[in-house]
């Protein structure tokens, strides 16, 4: 270290003249060696300096589209759900990523709600979010089994209650009747061709009279048909109360719907029942109703359709 800071005259007092060349140490490396002994260092400052800049883009870039960060362990319940009201930029199911034309317009939407906090609650956000994003090709028939599948354990579903004949019990899957009810008065309002389907053996407050659908699997089916000439989106949102299926594509016809009054009541009985699948109730008459849909096409009347209910009563049931 004191060599390489000596910079005064020559021992024996020799000056260095212009005729001397200019001394060189041995210890001080040159340009290629430095090159050489560096490089490693300062291609990794700018690897780690492409990454940095390479994850504040890309997560720039995550938020301007909204997409956020999201935890992988996230729950259904916790994670956001698309609203209804606007379709999606591409249509789920489809071959093609352009939405095919007239998706952007809405056929019609309807809405029901529930109590939140309910076992149920977590088997209608299953459904539904099975149920979202399904792309009904023109002229296809859309089955509700086919499409939502096996209510089971293995795939998220928990057991809540469900109507069986009279009574309430506890059954794996119970209030995905909810979301086929929900669908069924989109469809109805929609004006598509309605080919199977069966009202529950007894009416629950949160559908309408005479317009919802039960299903069971693999049986029990709601199946419709897409006579609109164009594809048909199903949009399924839902909020902690409440659910609403919305259907996207071109309106084929005008609908009018009229509804009866109840009538032909029977009374309901009461039971007391044992064991653990017992929920209690607290009775209801049985009744028939009609209701009738009117399609339209330019102010004519194309068809008239009557659909014709008898709900069961609903027993009395005090659990023992």
């Amino acid at each position: 270290m004191g060599e390489a800071r000596r910079t005064g005259p020559a021992r024996h007092g020799r000056h260095r003249g212009a005729e001397d060349p200019p001394r060189v140490h041995g210890d001080q490396p040159g340009l290629a060696e430095c090159a050489l002994r560096w490089w490693p260092f300062v291609a990794g400052a700018l690897a780690v300096t492409a990454i940095l800049l390479g994850t504040y883009l890309v997560a720039g870039i995550g938020l301007v589209a909204g997409l956020g960060p999201r935890s992988p362990n996230a729950s259904a319940a916790e994670r956001p759900v698309r609203p209804a009201t606007t379709p999606p930029a591409s249509a789920a199911r489809s071959a093609s990523d352009t939405p095919p034309p007239g998706i952007h317009r809405l056929i019609s939407t309807y809405t029901t709600r529930f109590k939140a906090g309910e076992p149920r609650v977590r088997n209608i956000q299953i459904g539904a979010r099975r149920l979202d994003g399904t792309l009904v090709r023109p002229g296809a028939v859309f089955s509700f089994n086919r499409v939502v599948g096996p209510r089971t354990r293995g795939r998220g579903y928990v057991p809540a209650p469900a109507i069986v004949g009279s009574r309430m019990v506890d059954d794996v899957g119970g209030g995905i009747c909810q979301v086929s009810a929900t669908l069924f008065n989109a469809v109805f309002q929609g004006g598509l061709k309605i080919r199977k389907w069966r009202p529950h053996s007894m009416w629950m407050p949160d559908y309408p009279q005479g317009r919802e659908a039960a299903v069971a699997y693999p049986g029990l089916d709601f199946t419709w048909r897409n006579d609109t000439g164009r594809p048909v989106l199903i949009r399924a949102s839902y909020t902690h109360a409440s659910l609403t299926v919305s259907l996207w594509g071109t309106r084929r016809y005008e609908v009018r719907t009229r509804r009866s009054q109840p009538y032909a009541f029977v009374p309901f009985t009461s039971a007391v029942v044992r064991g653990p699948r017992c929920i209690p109730m607290t009775g209801g008459r049985g009744f028939q109703i009609d209701v009738w849909r009117t399609l339209k096409s330019d102010g004519r009347q194309v068809r008239r359709e009557k659909f014709h209910t008898t709900y069961g009563p609903q027993a009395r049931v005090r659990c023992a």
